[in-house]
């Protein structure tokens, strides 16, 4: 064989070598990238579950609403007056809320919205998502096991947050079931 024949065959080889080390670097380089923006909009949408203090400050006051809850027995729901006080609790992090019953004095009971420091549970509960809607309210839901009416559910609660409107909405979902039931509702209005 003569050497041009032979440097041709050398520089072709080489050639196609160069080639496919350029593009198994630039596709591995494009994985890369890919990556890294994954990466970036899954911390930009953990970022955007957590609850920050302020996003529940906004509910501190007086309210007026109803309590609206299924019962079991009949399978129908049941309306009643609830009144509401949101204060401030011993840390920036939990508001103490005090529910009172106008016709039913003897439910009346306190409890307490806390927020995990890192921002990413709400009473002890995952949160799962955090959107602000369009009509201006912030919506907070988080999911947790456990069980209603005796039986083991997951359960959901909706936090509808706004300075003139405050709802507390419980869904569950029965094991075995792909059905979420409405167990209870509050909803609030603020009082001038």
């Amino acid at each position: 064989m003569s050497n041009c024949v032979v440097n041709k065959t050398v520089n072709s080889i080489k050639i196609k070598s160069m080639k496919f080390y350029l593009t198994k670097t630039v596709f591995i380089m494009a994985i890369l990238l890919l990556s890294k923006s994954y990466a970036q909009e899954i911390n930009q949408e953990s970022s955007d579950l957590k609850v920050e203090p302020k996003d529940l400050a906004i509910i501190i006051g007086d309210w007026a609403g109803t309590l609206t809850y299924k019962d079991y027995s009949s399978g129908e729901p049941y309306t009643m007056p609830a009144n509401l006080s949101v204060k401030q609790g011993k840390n920036e992090y939990e508001l103490r809320l005090v529910n009172t019953y106008p016709n039913e004095p003897k439910a009346n009971s306190e409890g307490k919205l806390k927020l995990s420091k890192d921002g990413n549970k709400l009473n002890k509960n995952h949160i799962k998502s955090k959107q602000k809607l369009p009509n201006g309210q912030v919506q907070i839901i988080t999911e947790y096991q456990g069980k209603d009416n005796r039986k083991k559910a997951l359960i959901r609660n909706i936090y509808l947050l706004s300075s003139e409107q405050f709802v507390i909405r419980k869904e569950v979902q029965f094991k075995n079931s792909e059905i979420w039931t409405v167990r209870n509702e509050y909803n609030y209005i603020r009082e001038k």
